[in-house]
């Protein structure tokens, strides 16, 4: 698929004929024939992506912009990081004293970057573009405040990084906290409604013999979390969880820790540092697995 996907752009944008015949705002670069590899090429067109466009016309024309920018952000993934870093730090510093251009570019990055909907995430390519709104002295402070929520949850969710002291509520209506739940190690398992392998992850979370018994030992400490309303189906799911099991429920966890991804499972040590994310089941079960056996060996 990732090679098809190459061939396409390859296709797309490095054929002088085929971009005679697509339609665009305005005329994008074409990389000469002297630069061998993908990287190359990609990061010659990144570098000079907006150089023929009408940036003032364009930038009037939310449609076009946009329309623009899902193009220009469709190289970042193949091309170098310092042309990459370069490019967006070229696009944003024209707008330094412009705090409308500034949000537009901005608002363009998190739709096609950031949100959960966006064809890839880049974090840190995204975030150079909250930067530059966070940097610009005619950005409004609520504006400011929007995108340094976003810097520091992507900041907070980092392998190594600690963990926020995130709250949530019980089945019956108490308040906890992360940092309240003792263990060895936890992990942070978040899930959410309308998400197709939840109820399969927590079943088999649920039935793993390893993973249970790590849980009854103290060697792990789960924390489950659904961001969903805490109804009574809900209430009745959780009577099935094994008694070790922490459940509740958050709205705002989001706000704390990076959810794009459901179900969304995170390693956590004592002190609530990240170990690993972006965990699926298996590698969780295999890990589990694995611990299990390296126990009964020392006994």
């Amino acid at each position: 698929m990732k090679r098809f996907i190459i061939y396409t752009i390859i296709a797309t944008f490095f054929s002088a004929g085929l971009m005679s015949q697509t339609k665009t705002h305005f005329e994008y670069p074409m990389a000469p024939d002297s630069l061998a590899t993908l990287q190359e090429k990609t990061s010659y067109i990144l570098l000079r992506f907006w150089d023929k466009a009408d940036m003032k016309k364009l930038l009037n024309d939310t449609v076009a912009f946009n329309e623009a920018f899902a193009d220009y952000v469709s190289f970042i993934p193949y091309a170098s990081a310092d042309s990459v870093k370069k490019s967006i730090i070229n696009l944003t510093s024209r707008y330094k004293n412009d705090a409308k251009s500034t949000l537009k570019i901005v608002k363009a990055a998190e739709k096609n970057m950031f949100s959960p909907d966006a064809p890839f995430w880049a974090d840190e390519q995204y975030m150079l573009f909250t930067k530059a709104a966070l940097s610009n002295k005619k950005v409004s402070a609520k504006d400011k405040a929007y995108y340094l929520n976003h810097v520091k949850m992507l900041n907070a969710s980092q392998v190594g990084s600690t963990v926020a002291p995130i709250s949530y509520t019980t089945r019956h209506g108490a308040s906890h906290q992360l940092y309240d739940q003792p263990g060895e190690f936890i992990l942070l398992y978040i899930h959410g409604p309308g998400c197709d392998d939840c109820a399969m992850t927590t079943m088999r979370l649920e039935t793993d013999f390893a993973f249970n018994a790590l849980t009854k030992n103290g060697t792990f400490k789960i924390i489950d979390i659904y961001t969903g309303t805490p109804d009574e189906d809900w209430k009745k799911s959780v009577d099935s969880y094994p008694y070790e099991w922490e459940a509740g429920t958050s709205n705002d966890i989001g706000q704390y820790i990076d959810i794009r991804n459901l179900p969304a499972m995170y390693l956590l040590d004592k002190d609530r540092k990240i170990l690993l994310r972006d965990m699926n089941v298996n590698q969780a079960l295999s890990m589990a697995a694995a611990i299990y056996k390296q126990q009964q060996k020392q006994q």
